[in-house]
Order: C-alpha cells, then structure tokens, then sequence
C-alpha cells in the first residue's frame, strides 16, 4: 500500500510539459534587430569603459558590465537604442551597426583561433613531454 501512495504523488508532482511549436518559440525579427542593436552598444561602451579602466589603473569586470547593460536596456525602445548607437558611436542607421556587429563577430572569432592555436601549440608541447615520459614507471594514466 506505501508503494501505491508513493507512485501516486510521484506521478501528482510530474508537470505536464505544453507542446509549443517550433515557429512559435523564434524570436520575431524585429526582436532579433532590438538584441542585435543592444549587443552592438554593449561591446561598444564595454571597450570604451574598458579602455578608461586601463588607463585610470582599474580593472573592469566584463562580465558585470555584460549582464548589467542587458538589464539596463534590455526594455528600450529600438529607437532610443538606434538615437544612442548614432550620439555615442556615429553609427547612423541599422545597416552601420549590422556592419559594427559584423566586424565584432569577426574579431572575436580571430581571437578564439588565436586562443585555439595556443591551446593546439600547448597540447603538442604537453604530448612531447608525455612520449618523454611514457616509460617511466611510476606515472599512472586513468581513462
């Protein structure tokens, strides 16, 4: 009888999940141009306030600026975003800023290769090191 009553409330306290189509879930491209324009001014004023901390002496936190900024702006209007991305960055329209999002997408991928690369580079030096040591006794490898 425990059995039953334990079954019961297990199955009482399962969430019956709402099948909700693929299409319903995107984000609406409008949505997607408002996150775009925020992510564009975020990296913007980030590097700026970045490069003030460098120079002030000060460490900045990038990630407390990230989620801070998307808090700040996440409920702006796209014009109020657009007004800021053309005052404080001279971008002037959606084109000048996809353009910006573009060149950021490409910077950081050049600087994730860079990492990659080092992280290859780091690999092999740890390999060689590894065929120099394979013959000794005492090291002991897990899978």
């Amino acid at each position: 009888m425990v059995n039953t009553n334990v079954r019961k409330t297990a199955k009482a306290s399962r969430k019956i999940e709402r099948h909700i189509p693929a299409l319903e879930r995107v984000m609406t491209y409008q949505e997607k141009v408002h996150l775009m324009v925020i992510e564009v001014l975020r990296e913007e004023s980030g590097r700026e306030l970045a490069a003030a901390a460098r120079f002030n002496g000060q460490e900045f936190d990038w990630d407390k600026h990230n989620s801070q900024f998307r808090k700040d702006y996440v409920n702006t209007p796209l014009k109020e975003l657009v007004n800021y991305a053309r005052k404080l960055y001279g971008l002037n329209n959606l084109d000048e800023i996809r353009d910006r999002r573009a060149s950021h997408k490409a910077a950081r991928s050049k600087r994730m290769d860079g990492l990659n690369g080092l992280s290859s580079n780091s690999d092999d030096l740890i390999n060689d090191d590894f065929e120099q040591d394979e013959y000794d006794e005492d090291i002991e490898i897990d899978d």
